[in-house]
């Protein structure tokens, strides 16, 4: 696919496939997002590790992403995760990229609960809050976050975590949005751009189509 597209990658000289703490996550075999991105992942929780505050995730699905984070953070926290198990939510107009084909319907990506839990269940730090974003926030009002991994696919639940979430980040703190460069997910662009904006913050777009934003103060 990168040499049709005309895109030159250099898989024989990439050190991190052999990453110990890589390959420790990845033998668990939980379906879900690409290994690249799952290794940025690791990489940003070990740096956070000054950073004061728990984890939220937005968009858990099997757990992947939740258990390469939790491989490489060796600190005490804990991560909340958020996800309706139900799917994705019913896609608005900015989830329709520009060839006018929307990627999603509701329910679309369903995993069951009980899967997550499974994958997971050699982590006693992790709480669980099933149900549609932002209905269950509330219940975490008086966190505070080192980390805000973004990956709902669409427009209203990237903008509604980031409206939540945002305020109650460390400085220091990072938001890593899954979607950011997915041609199929306009949405979650466009709730970024459009939320930091006007922020006083460093935005990074990566190759992996993720997007990292540190909060500077």
């Amino acid at each position: 696919m990168a040499e049709r597209v005309g895109v030159q990658v250099y898989r024989g000289n990439l050190t991190w496939p052999r990453d110990e703490c890589f390959l420790h996550a990845k033998a668990r075999n939980i379906k879900g997002i690409p290994d690249a991105r799952c290794f940025f992942l690791q990489s940003v929780i070990r740096d956070l590790a000054s950073v004061p505050g728990d984890v939220v995730e937005c968009g858990v699905r099997f757990g992947k992403s939740t258990a390469f984070l939790l491989e490489a953070d060796r600190v005490n926290r804990t991560y909340h995760l958020f996800d309706s198990f139900e799917g994705v939510s019913e896609p608005v107009p900015d989830d329709i990229p520009s060839d006018g084909k929307c990627r999603w319907v509701k329910h679309e990506l369903i995993a069951p609960e009980e899967m997550a839990v499974k994958n997971l269940q050699d982590f006693p730090n992790v709480r669980f809050y099933k149900g549609w974003i932002p209905d269950r926030f509330p219940e975490v009002a008086d966190c505070v976050f080192a980390l805000l991994h973004l990956d709902v696919d669409l427009y209203q639940p990237s903008l509604d975590a980031l409206d939540y979430f945002w305020p109650r980040m460390s400085a220091g703190g990072v938001v890593l949005c899954d979607d950011y460069g997915s041609f199929g997910c306009p949405g979650a662009k466009t709730a970024m751009d459009s939320f930091f904006a006007d922020k006083k913050v460093r935005f990074i777009e990566l190759p992996t189509a993720q997007a990292l934003v540190i909060k500077l103060e």
